[in-house]
């Protein structure tokens, strides 16, 4: 969007000045005309803001994309005017006082917008009514807006599905509301988080000519999740199964007395983004922001043309209490001067600084040595941006389609259990002034001896396994290697755990928190019989509890491989690893990670010290539960070691 013949004058920052459009009244094809004035914040200005998406930039050319600013063109994108035209007050009304980012801030001039983007958590704050533009309606959507009332409003209960009219609408509606995140951009984009949490009133959802309230919206999708959900058993009853009683929003345990009260009796299993969205909407008014670690994990999936917006969009989002990341002095400061990596480095930073850090790294796609920072749209390709350090993740490829390594989640143990053993939650890791090198405390553990690949198919993988097995019990009778004073201890954690936990992180399949059960061994060790009768062999699996070991192989192929070590443990690792790593725990981490020795050192207080490179993730048989960090460590029979990681 590039203003044509029209001349922006400068802000002033020290009143914390923005540009408010005057939207004028007119007919709904006639040229949109506005006219631009400056406000301070500071003086409480009346005026509302718009949450939309861009759309594709070149659309901005077409010759019919022109709005008339004060008597002179300006070119905006399809998706802008149509939301323009829609918000147009009628020929005879009041006009409408406006803050469009496209417009109120001069996208040419780096300075301004960097100064504006860090005011974003402000103007979306001081709006009095924040509009969200989905786009252009349909008979489907105005449909479903017209239904959404009545459905915010109905409670659950049994004998709804006699109610044909409702049924219908609620199918409808769900065809609607689960096509949103795939079909209406607006949720995609990672921005939209801020504007919708900073919303003081509740905002106005507006798709076409209709619209409803997000409350609204939002009250409807859960009476249609819970009546989809209840129908494929994706729900829970509440006070049911033992133990694992339920809070319900009032914080009373259990459900109610009334049978036919079914919206406090079950609780819903699946979730959505636009559940994650309104979550993150109630933790701006209950707790006034949220962690960083968290923001980070809650947009992953979200898009932003410029790769800097993942961290910049999210900064206004940050409790008070923790955007100077504690006084460490690692504020996250928006700056478009700084290339994508530097950005990213900061963002790990201060996640570092709160404390987070070994866990966070434990849970994302890291990038592997010297990986290219995504590309500013704004430079030429030519241009040469710095790579990313191996601790500093691409959160522009923090999903499975786009990362080029697997994720640490897939080597993380059971729910509860930790290598960190006691420190678990300590606060370790800081990065060295050179903003490159992340210096943290861990336990070295071993060195790598032999990597094998599982391959690349199902097959693969149970071709290789009878000889993994053979190698592991080989493996296993290895003399350590480490001090004598530890030698009992290791001996004891190498053979403690059997192979067919390991290769599955000790979890249960499509769980990812509870224990692989016992069940899994005869499946495991049927497995292993049957690919000894014959070579042709191959599984028949039927997707069912009987088969869930096979299925959790199957589901991870590719994404990690076996690995021994010079003292016998066993475990599997990133493809990424090699005979030479170092198996290291990083306090804080579930999950012990794969070092690599990197050329040269890095200078610090008494000399030189040896620099690593981050591989990833590994599961460790034998010491998942902090045996090394409990045993060894907290009695004084291992030393710590500080490990600087580029």
């Amino acid at each position: 969007m590039s203003p044509e013949a029209f001349d922006y004058s400068p802000l002033d920052s020290n009143t914390r000045e923005i540009r408010v459009l005057t939207l004028l009244p007119g007919g709904f094809e006639d040229l949109l005309r506005v006219s631009v004035g400056k406000q301070s914040l500071d003086a409480s200005p009346i005026y509302n803001a718009l949450s939309y998406v861009w759309g594709d930039p070149t659309s901005a050319s077409n010759p019919g994309n022109i709005i008339n600013i004060d008597g002179h063109d300006f070119s905006v994108t399809s998706n802008l005017l149509a939301a323009l035209r829609h918000l147009r007050p009628h020929a005879g009304a009041a006009p409408i006082m406006l803050w469009v980012d496209a417009v109120c801030i001069n996208q040419r001039d780096v300075d301004e917008r960097t100064q504006q983007v860090s005011m974003m958590r402000d103007i979306y704050a001081s709006a009095e009514q924040v509009f969200i533009w989905l786009g252009e309606g349909d008979d489907e959507s105005d449909a479903v807006f017209d239904t959404l009332p009545m459905l915010a409003t109905r409670k659950s209960r049994p004998d709804d599905e006699q109610d044909k009219i409702l049924v219908d609408a609620t199918r409808r509606c769900s065809g609607f509301l689960s096509g949103l995140m795939s079909q209406r951009p607006w949720f995609s984009r990672v921005w939209i988080i801020q504007e919708l949490a900073m919303a003081k009133h509740d905002p106005l959802v507006i798709c076409g000519h209709k619209s409803v309230t997000w409350s609204t919206l939002m009250k409807a999708s859960e009476f249609v999740s819970r009546k989809i959900f209840t129908e494929i058993n994706m729900v829970k009853r509440k006070g049911q199964g033992g133990p694992d009683q339920n809070v319900s929003e009032d914080n009373s345990i259990g459900g109610t007395d009334d049978p036919y009260d079914e919206e406090r009796n079950i609780e819903i299993v699946a979730y959505m983004k636009v559940d994650v969205l309104n979550d993150i909407y109630k933790a701006m008014r209950t707790h006034g922001g949220e962690h960083l670690r968290k923001l980070l994990m809650i947009s992953r999936t979200s898009e932003a043309t410029d790769p800097r917006d993942r961290i910049y969009a999210l900064i206004g989002l940050l409790k008070p209490d923790t955007s100077d990341a504690q006084g460490s002095g690692e504020l996250v400061a928006v700056d478009y001067r700084k290339p994508t990596a530097a950005v990213y480095s900061d963002a790990v930073a201060h996640i570092f600084a709160q404390g987070e850090g070994p866990y966070f790294l434990s849970a994302v796609f890291l990038p592997g040595i010297s990986a290219a920072a995504p590309q500013i749209p704004s430079l030429p390709p030519t241009t040469p941006q710095p790579p990313l350090p191996s601790w500093v993740p691409d959160f522009s490829r923090q999903v499975a389609g786009k990362a080029t390594q697997p994720n640490g989640v897939l080597f993380h143990p059971p729910a509860g259990i930790s290598a960190s053993g006691p420190g678990a939650g300590c606060n370790n890791g800081r990065r060295l002034e050179d903003k490159k090198t992340l210096q943290v405390e861990g336990l070295f553990v071993d060195t790598i001896e032999e990597v094998v690949s599982f391959g690349e198919s199902f097959d693969s993988y149970l071709r290789q396994l009878p000889y993994i097995e053979s190698l592991s019990k080989t493996a296993r009778q290895r003399p350590c290697q480490l001090e004598p004073s530890i030698t009992p201890y290791v001996n004891r954690y190498k053979n403690e755990e059997p192979l067919w936990k390991a290769l599955v992180s000790n979890k249960r399949y499509m769980s990812g928190y509870d224990p692989a059960p016992a069940s899994y061994e005869a499946m495991y060790q049927n497995l292993l019989k049957n690919l000894a009768e014959g070579d042709n062999w191959r599984p028949k699996i039927s997707y069912d509890e009987q088969d869930e070991y096979l299925q959790y192989i199957q589901a991870h192929v590719g994404k990690m491989s076996f690995f021994t070590t010079k003292s016998g443990f066993v475990g599997i690792c990133v493809p990424d690893s090699r005979r030479g790593d170092a198996i290291a725990i990083l306090f804080g981490s579930p999950i012990p990670f794969v070092l690599r020795p990197a050329p040269g050192t890095v200078p610090v207080a008494g000399g030189e010290r040896p620099v690593h490179y981050l591989i990833g993730g590994s599961y460790v048989s034998g010491i998942m539960a902090g045996e090394m960090v409990d045993e060894l460590y907290c009695e004084d029979l291992m030393d710590s070691t500080t490990f600087f990681i580029q």
